[in-house]
């Protein structure tokens, strides 16, 4: 398998978490990179094309942290003539860890998420089991970690 830990190092080290120092959102040019605007993605896209042609891809999993909602949760492509193949995934996740909400995941591809990794790599690679994983930074509403941030 493939860990890319962090597509954004150059804005991440001047404080953003999703653009770049072009002043990218390199969370929605997944669907057309620029090898110079963007290269982390483009060259991530292309590893991922690559390693598509040699094996078939079981799983992409994009690590994000949301600033909203409590919890970690997914969200997944939909299949609509098989939606129960883009849930089973999650659904696990949400029975081995008490902090993971099932009922916080969604299944829909929204126009204006086209250009993200799930969605563009949904439909170019076909990869049922594609997420993005949130993480709270408000930590976890249920269980025993309920009230504590995730972040120390």
């Amino acid at each position: 398998f493939k860990i890319i830990p962090m597509l954004s190092p150059d804005g991440v080290i001047n404080g953003n978490y999703r653009c770049s120092l072009v002043g990218a959102d390199l969370n929605r040019r997944w669907k057309n990179p620029s090898k110079v605007l963007h290269p982390t993605i483009f060259h991530s896209k292309r590893l991922m094309k690559n390693l598509s042609r040699e094996r078939k891809v079981q799983l992409y999993c994009d690590l994000h942290g949301h600033s909203r909602k409590k919890d970690v949760f997914m969200y997944g492509c939909n299949m609509i003539n098989a939606p129960e193949v883009t849930r089973e995934f999650p659904y696990i996740m949400s029975k081995l860890c008490d902090y993971f909400s099932f009922d916080s995941c969604r299944f829909v591809m929204q126009k204006s998420k086209e250009s993200t990794a799930r969605i563009a790599m949904f439909k170019e690679l076909h990869i049922p089991n594609i997420f993005t994983m949130e993480a709270s930074f408000c930590g976890a509403s249920s269980g025993k970690l309920a009230g504590v941030h995730f972040a120390p």
